[in-house]
């Protein structure tokens, strides 16, 4: 098969130039401080927004709300009404086949299709991405690989359909195989199909390569300890921008302090990683965190010569990324200032 995995002497400039000068010192800044400076970019990264409201305890993947203080259970959340999204072309060489709550993105190259995470479970893959490449036009028999950002079974709950029918590579992280090899794993949900079988194994600053297409893989350990993040090309009317996917978003694992920092630094690490690659568009895994369910209506409405609604420009794009950085970073501020 054409799927080539390296260590890409393109990467050289970009690990080089993470080599930093030690930053002069700045004026300690306070839990709700470093929220206020993240949410200086929660008018373009509004998705994002709630990462930074410390009035809310943090939640933990898989754990329903505790009853209050007086013993009552908790008011049950209004039932989310549901709000799918139609497959669409976003880029030349990139789709949305997703649900209105997780994305599915179908990169094209000239060998084949690759698979960005695989919604829930077998219903949705076949609902969702079997058949939004049939109405886009593209072929199922094309998936050469399915490349899962973590190991959420939001991101893997489709792949069995897809592995049985189109008998896809699956590629995660090293970190990510390990945890789904565990006998019983710490956050299941009835909704998510079965864990993948151990495939494609791949770590930080490695490549992957089908046809025409190199995607560049970075471990972004926060969300969970193997969440990979990405950057690859993407073509609008033939012009090439970078895009850079951000791998796990939410903050679903509890106040952990530590885990928060390590989110905040991964954060600072991508976008360093981000701007030196060029990156001037960003997505998620999640419709609603990068505003794709906003932007695509922009994108229909697009007309001829106007701007493409995904493209930002490298230095907006990336302020996604301290939003990210300073608002985790408070979360753990928050922490340590209870202890005082």
């Amino acid at each position: 098969m054409m799927m080539k995995m390296t260590r890409p002497w393109l990467l050289t400039p970009i690990l080089a130039a993470l080599t930093l000068a030690p930053a002069q010192a700045e004026p300690a800044l306070n839990a709700q401080q470093m929220a206020e400076r993240g949410l200086l970019h929660a008018d373009t990264f509004s998705g994002m927004a709630n990462i930074c409201d410390l009035s809310k305890p943090l939640k933990v993947a898989g754990q329903r709300p505790k009853s209050g203080a007086d013993g009552t259970s908790r008011p049950k959340r209004e039932k989310r009404q549901r709000r799918d999204i139609a497959p669409t072309q976003v880029f030349d060489n990139l789709y949305y086949v997703g649900t209105g709550s997780v994305a599915s993105w179908v990169l094209q190259t000239s060998e084949g299709l690759i698979l960005i995470d695989a919604l829930h479970n077998n219903g949705e893959a076949e609902a969702y991405i079997e058949a939004g490449l049939r109405t886009l036009g593209l072929d199922p028999n094309d998936i050469k690989i399915l490349l899962v950002t973590h190991g959420h079974g939001d991101h893997y709950g489709g792949q069995e359909y897809l592995v049985k029918h189109y008998q896809p590579k699956v590629v995660m992280s090293e970190a990510e195989w390990r945890y789904l090899e565990q006998p019983v794993l710490p956050v299941t949900n009835p909704r998510w199909g079965k864990p993948p079988q151990r495939d494609v194994s791949v770590n930080d600053g490695d490549t992957l390569t089908l046809g025409d297409t190199t995607i560049a893989l970075y471990v972004t350990p926060g969300h969970s300890d193997g969440t990979l993040s990405l950057v690859f090309p993407v073509q609008d009317n033939g012009t090439t921008h970078i895009a850079s996917l951000w791998g796990g978003t939410g903050l679903n694992f509890g106040p952990i302090e530590s885990q928060l920092m390590q989110y905040s630094e991964n954060a600072e690490r991508f976008r360093q990683i981000a701007i030196t690659a060029g990156a001037d568009v960003f997505l998620s895994n999640h419709p609603t965190r990068d505003v794709t369910a906003e932007r695509l209506p922009m994108l229909a409405q697009r007309e001829v010569g106007e701007a493409h609604p995904f493209v930002l420009g490298v230095e907006r794009a990336n302020q996604v990324y301290e939003l990210l950085r300073d608002c985790s970073h408070a979360q753990a501020l928050k922490i340590q200032e209870s202890r005082r």
